[in-house]
């Protein structure tokens, strides 16, 4: 009776074995033993030990077989192990001997799996390629204005952001598990030979932590997976603005059809970018209102400019344009070779440098008018928070790096301080009487 159970329980163990072994020989693995136990050395008997450990369904161990150059099998360097989970087989290298070792590393594997995580030899598969594709979809879903079209070598075109061609030079072909912080310290030291700042390096970068982060929202690497990201600093606030007076001077010196423009940032601090998207279908029909949709706003908030105060001139001169019967969708500012005017004008007035030898300009800059509006507005009085909304700022951090303070702005505080006088009535308070 013992014996014909025991023999009934090897034929079963024998059945199993069967049953699995086309799919593992498919992967070259020989995850049971194939031979009678009596012919096995004491490492094959360790192995057969393991598996018989393992329940139907929860994995098998082996190694992996390959044909030598005399048409031998010889096994690998090191014990596979393979499971099923969701219908799909896990298979992985262990890099050990042990069958003890490999079988402590499948249940754990198992467990990390279960768990709703991805076993690093899943992670190992992928290369900066694929976190690239990940960001290039984000950026095309959330963010197209950060994508730009550029010619191939092979002379047609495609889609892609700034500083995508220093990572691909660096990181091409790249597993995401070989992205280790002193890699990106060597991409650092590159780009600095180069000749790369440290706000483009920061840049470049920020682009490669966006790709990780996206990929972590897609479940495809764990915060594990993610590098310590030591970028360098980034540069200081720009201090560039610009006064009244300095402003009317460089308005009259600009050509006439570029002037609607300059007010209009000066006053506004409204983007270039988003200045130039401006079209007719988004001008009132008294031409008193500019409606500014989420779409051209860089903080997606759309905002309604009523043409007041100093910007009349520009509902004048819209009045005007207006009469010549423009398209809806016609561009209402013109920017016909405005940056080279105002390089021209800024360089004439001396509120820039134009250096004839390199062809560069350095001085005020367009942007600078954002920096001029937060200031005036909060000279005029206004709250900080209807001057964020004018401006487009969400955050008042970023606020306070253009509202910049002069040492006038400090004496002009001072006298106040100096001048304020604390009143001298007291108004006590009213005594009430205990009611016992």
């Amino acid at each position: 009776m013992f014996n014909n159970c025991k023999r009934l329980t090897q034929s079963m163990i024998q059945y199993r074995c069967i049953n699995f072994l086309p799919r593992c020989i498919n992967r070259g693995i020989i995850p049971y033993r194939v031979k009678p136990r009596g012919t096995m050395n004491s490492a094959e008997r360790k192995l057969e030990d393991i598996n018989a450990r393992l329940k139907h369904g929860e994995g098998w161990i082996g190694y992996r077989y390959h044909k030598t150059s005399d048409g031998q099998q010889a096994p690998s360097r090191f014990l596979y192990y393979s499971f099923y989970h969701g219908c799909k087989q896990k298979f992985v290298r262990t890099k050990t001997n042990s069958p003890e070792r490999a079988y402590r590393e499948l249940l754990a594997a198992r467990k990390q799996v279960e768990d709703g995580s991805r076993l690093p030899s899943e992670v190992s598969k992928l290369r900066y390629e694929n976190l690239k594709s990940i960001l290039m979809d984000h950026y095309r879903e959330h963010a197209p204005d950060s994508l730009y079209t550029r010619r191939t070598e092979d002379g047609g075109t495609e889609q892609t952001f700034l500083g995508a061609d220093k990572l691909d030079r660096f990181f091409k072909r790249c597993p995401i598990t070989e992205i280790t912080a002193l890699k990106l310290q060597e991409f650092i030291k590159w780009r600095r030979r180069e000749g790369d700042s440290g706000p483009t390096i920061r840049r470049q970068l920020g682009k490669l932590r966006t790709a990780f982060n996206c990929a972590k929202a897609l479940d495809l690497v764990t915060d594990n997976h993610i590098p310590t990201f030591v970028l360098p600093a980034d540069s200081k606030p720009r201090k560039g603005f610009l006064d009244l007076d300095g402003f009317e001077t460089l308005r009259d010196a600009m050509p006439e059809n570029l002037r609607p423009a300059t007010v209009f940032l000066y006053y506004t601090g409204c983007r270039t970018g988003a200045a130039k998207k401006i079209t007719w279908e988004m001008v009132s029909k008294d031409c008193n209102e500019i409606e500014l949709p989420g779409e051209i706003v860089k903080n997606d908030d759309p905002l309604t400019l009523p043409l007041v105060g100093p910007l009349k001139e520009i509902a004048v001169t819209l009045r005007t344009l207006r009469k010549s019967f423009p398209q809806p969708t016609d561009r209402v500012f013109d920017f016909t070779n405005f940056r080279w005017e105002w390089d021209r004008v800024c360089a004439k007035l001396g509120f820039g440098v134009f250096d004839k030898e390199s062809k560069t300009y350095s001085g005020l800059i367009p942007h600078d008018f954002r920096r001029s509006a937060a200031r005036n507005l909060i000279k005029a009085g206004l709250d900080r928070r209807t001057a964020m909304k004018i401006t487009g700022h969400k955050t008042e951090h970023i606020f306070e790096r253009y509202n910049i303070k002069t040492t006038t702005d400090v004496q002009e505080a001072l006298i106040k301080a100096g001048t304020f006088k604390k009143s001298a009535t007291v108004v006590p308070i009213a005594e009430t009487s205990a009611t016992l």
